[in-house]
C-alpha cells in the first residue's frame, strides 16, 4: 500500500494497494487516521510506503524550537544525503512541515504497532530514479510514466489528483522493496527510506 500523506484531516491523503503483478486494485482519497488505518486493515498489506517524514532528526526528542534538543536542527542524517545526492527535500522540522512529520510519525508507530512493516518513500525520488516525469510536468505524462513502469489498474474513466498518482507511486516503491529491487538511502533507522535501486538500468 501507498500513502502520500499530508499534514491533517483537513487535507487529502492519497492512498494506492497494489498486488505483486503491479496491478492497482483501490485509488483513492482519504483524509482522517482512522480512514487511513480502516483502509490498511482492510488491504493487509505486505508493507506500508509512506511519503512523509517517519522519524525526528537524530539527537531531537522533540518538535518543539524552544527544546534544548532544537540545538541538534531540523534536518536528519538521511535528509542531508537526499540533498547531497540531488532531491532536495524539505528539512523533517522546516516549520511548515512539522504538522506532517509528527502526523506521519505517530501513523508509523501504531501501525507498525498492528504488525506491519512501514517504509519511508519519497514519490519525486522513485520517479526520478524510473524515470517517470514529476506531476508538475502535467498529470498525464505522469500517468504515463507509471504505465510505462508496468504499474496496471490505472483508471481512465476519471481524472486521479496528483494525490492519488503520488500514492500509486508510493506503492510501487513498496512492491518493488518486496521485490528486492530497491536500496536503502541513509542509516535506515528508526525507519528506512526506500527508492528503486540506482545501479538497475530502469529507462
Amino acid at each position: 500500500m501507498g500513502i502520500d500523506l499530508r499534514s491533517g484531516p483537513r487535507y487529502p491523503t492519497g492512498l494506492a494497494t497494489m498486488d505483486g503483478d503491479r496491478r492497482c486494485h483501490r485509488i483513492a482519497v482519504v483524509r482522517g487516521d482512522e480512514e487511513i488505518l480502516n483502509a490498511i486493515e482492510e488491504a493487509q498489506p505486505r508493507v506500508v510506503a509512506i511519503d512523509a517524514p517517519l522519524a525526528l532528526p537524530e539527537g531531537r526528542d522533540c518538535a518543539d524550537p524552544t527544546c534544548a534538543c532544537a540545538s541538534a536542527g531540523i534536518m536528519r542524517e538521511v535528509d542531508r544525503i537526499a540533498a547531497r545526492e540531488g532531491y532536495r527535500p524539505f528539512p523533517t522540522l522546516l516549520p511548515s512541515m512539522v504538522k506532517l512529520t509528527l502526523r506521519g510519525i505517530a501513523l508509523r508507530e501504531t501501525i507498525e504497532a498492528r504488525g506491519y512493516e512501514v517504509l519511508e518513500v519519497y514519490p519525486g525520488m522513485t520517479q526520478d530514479v524510473l524515470g517517470v516525469p514529476r506531476k508538475r510536468t502535467g498529470l498525464d505524462d505522469l500517468r504515463r510514466g507509471l504505465k510505462r513502469q508496468g504499474v496496471l489498474g490505472i483508471p481512465r474513466s476519471r481524472r486521479l489528483s496528483h494525490d492519488e498518482l503520488d500514492a500509486v507511486t508510493c506503492a510501487l516503491t513498496g512492491v518493488l522493496y518486496l521485490d528486492g529491487l530497491t536500496e536503502v538511502m541513509g542509516p535506515g533507522v528508526p525507519v528506512p527510506l526506500v527508492l528503486p535501486d540506482r545501479a538497475l538500468p530502469w529507462r
